[in-house]
């Protein structure tokens, strides 16, 4: 049974729909008995359109507190960001903790030369090495109690090769190491399936070459499955539902509660 989702995203990150009391309700109605609201946080770089640091204060917490002042008896309500880690942020990320209860680590950049990658067009041998460090060097903050889609980087190096082995091994454990959760995303199976270099099908993410390393490698690992919500739709849909499946079939040891 699914009883929870801690990535949710509202209309505030510009590329998602709905307020924070919308997917609480939502979440109410489907039988959800925990839900963490973690939209995109507000960093300050050109490269990222994200809430601007008068709405996290001036908005998104005023909603979210409003809806769980509402709803607190109805469901447990957790208030969180995902961001993009930068090495010359980390105190401000304890500034933002000091105001949620939890951070999700989503990366989706890396720096290359002073230059901004993104994991959509730019990752190569080079990158998904700096990926990996990047994830490292955030982890070992202990500031991060999720990695979202930890599998992203290869979304734009899409060949299963020792490279993404060893990237994967280096990402799983630092994930290990500081009490991390790695999540299995329901928003790459809603962008559907793609051929491989065989003529297969899978999904962009997540990836099972991966997810098989830390099934038969790591048992130890902890795996959260999570809607990355960005409708009120996507939660507990059959993205989700699929996601549910594809752990068990791999016999991954899946955790339903953050805390």
């Amino acid at each position: 049974m699914i009883t929870s989702n801690y990535h949710t995203h509202t209309y505030l990150c510009r590329h998602a729909q709905g307020k924070p009391e919308d997917y609480i309700k939502r979440a109410i109605e489907v039988g959800y008995k925990e839900i963490g609201i973690s939209d995109h946080g507000p960093i300050f770089s050109n490269s990222l359109k994200r809430m601007s640091l008068d709405e996290f204060h001036q908005i998104y917490l005023k909603e979210l507190n409003e809806a769980i002042e509402k709803y607190q008896y109805q469901i447990t309500i957790y208030k969180g960001l995902e961001v993009e880690y930068l090495a010359d942020h980390k105190d401000y990320y304890q500034y933002l903790l000091n105001y949620l209860d939890y951070l999700i680590l989503g990366q989706h950049i890396v720096f290359q030369n002073d230059k901004v990658v993104t994991v959509y067009s730019g990752m190569n041998e080079e990158t998904i090495y700096l990926y990996a460090y990047t994830v490292v060097e955030a982890l070992n903050t202990k500031l991060f109690r999720i990695l979202a889609h930890p599998d992203i980087f290869m979304f734009s190096y899409p060949k299963w090769d020792e490279h993404c082995k060893k990237v994967s091994r280096i990402i799983i454990e630092a994930a290990i190491k500081n009490n991390c959760l790695l999540e299995i995303n329901a928003n790459g199976a809603r962008r559907g399936k793609i051929l491989n270099e065989n003529n297969e099908e899978r999904w962009i993410y997540p990836r099972l070459e991966f997810w098989k390393i830390v099934s038969n490698e790591y048992r130890n690992a902890q795996v959260i499955i999570n809607d990355d919500a960005h409708t009120i739709k996507d939660l507990h849909d059959n993205a989700t539902l699929g996601m549910y499946k594809f752990a068990k079939e791999l016999n991954l040891n899946v955790v339903d509660k953050i805390f």
